[in-house]
């Protein structure tokens, strides 16, 4: 039976579902996702290019973007791909599911109702890959039970990289809009709302995401901060909304791919971690 955490979660969700993808549209999060592709590529698609077979898990997969954007890195590297996607909120679910058929691919991915706080329905040292994007162990109640679970679940060698909100960003963040009631909420609880809409969620410190991770039995724990010079007012905060002064200069692709360029030359320097708008966390079992 899902807690109150879990059921607020669940409806804030259900009722973004059909439109969560709209997202795409707003330069900054094509910016922030063209970053990540980048790194994802960099960091995790690399180590596992001359794989014959690959079990991947989204913990946490929402409408399904991430595992199909994995799918297209990997599926001309004749390679067979599993991918599991599991997620708590049904409506999200049911648009994976509508991607999936549409591309034919029902046999290569699977979609499950599901906490991730509770995987015992899954094999132990079953995956090669997991990941949680965006924020998923911000959104779960805990989070350290999460990284636990997953952990299980990984080969030895595989590797779990999830995206969490920074807590030094959601300082500046609650600060530049003028949602100081939420200062005290971050410091004492480590916990944020970037709107009045959605559910408290967890923020982290870089040292503190990462001693999560090794007490769960991570090794070789990265943590990039993304990204790290540019950032989102409350608009991008919105499916449907979009901050004037990024629109302004990101329409420009010229300034678009500088942008995306440096970023993703710096990002990979953990003295900047804190920086990030959000933190991605990779280790390795």
């Amino acid at each position: 039976m899902p807690d109150s955490h879990c059921k607020d979660v669940i409806k804030y969700f259900s009722k973004k579902a059909t439109k969560y993808d709209l997202v795409d549209r707003q330069l900054y999060w094509r910016l922030s996702d063209e970053l990540l592709k980048k790194i994802v590529q960099e960091k995790i698609i690399k180590l596992f290019s001359l794989q014959k077979e690959l079990n991947i898990l989204d913990a946490g997969a929402g409408t399904g973007r991430w595992s199909l954007i994995l799918y297209d890195f990997l599926k001309e590297k004749n390679i067979k791909l599993h991918f599991d996607l599991l997620d708590i909120t049904q409506e999200m679910l049911n648009e994976a599911n509508e991607k999936i058929k549409k591309l034919g691919i029902t046999n290569i991915m699977k979609t499950y109702l599901k906490n991730i706080e509770d995987l015992s329905d899954y094999g132990d040292n079953f995956y090669d890959i997991a990941i949680s994007f965006y924020n998923v162990l911000s959104f779960v109640g805990k989070p350290e039970v999460a990284l636990s679970e997953v952990f299980k679940k990984l080969k030895m060698g595989g590797v779990y990289a999830s995206i969490v909100a920074n807590k030094y960003h959601s300082y500046f963040f609650s600060i530049l809009t003028n949602r100081i009631t939420e200062l005290d909420k971050i410091k004492n609880q480590s916990r944020i709302r970037f709107t009045d809409e959605m559910p408290y969620i967890h923020c982290f410190m870089p040292q503190g995401i990462k001693k999560l991770y090794e007490q769960a039995g991570f090794k070789e724990v990265t943590i990039i901060g993304f990204p790290n010079f540019i950032y989102p007012n409350i608009e991008d905060t919105k499916i449907e909304g979009q901050n004037k002064q990024s629109k302004n200069i990101l329409k420009n692709e010229e300034v678009f791919d500088k942008i995306l360029e440096i970023e993703f030359q710096e990002c990979f320097n953990e003295d900047i971690a804190g920086r990030g708008n959000t933190l991605l966390v990779i280790g390795k079992k």
